[in-house]
């Protein structure tokens, strides 16, 4: 069981540093990325590696949030329907 164990620390440790290699480009994302509070390392590697770093490629935050998975849930209370349009709230 112990050699397993060691076994398996030290893949961990290959694949730790193998994506350290990966990750030598977007330090300075990864760093900026880490200033958001609750944003850790790990987090940060992962948003970089869903998204990557060229934000033009979406033509503004609501298609990112779209592809992140983050658009807000489905409004709906006792059968209507609300919806944001303008910052105004419109009940369907």
């Amino acid at each position: 069981m112990q050699k397993h164990i060691a076994a398996v620390e030290e893949q961990i440790t290959e694949i730790d540093a193998e994506i350290e290699k990966y990750i030598k480009d977007f330090e300075k994302e990864i760093e900026l990325l880490q200033t958001i509070p609750g944003v850790g390392k790990e987090g940060a590697i992962g948003i970089v590696s869903e998204i990557g770093v060229d934000m033009d490629v979406f033509p503004d935050e609501h298609h990112l949030a779209s592809h992140s998975g983050m658009c807000p849930g489905n409004n709906e209370s006792a059968g209507k329907k609300k919806v944001q349009k303008h910052g105004m709230e419109i009940k369907i």
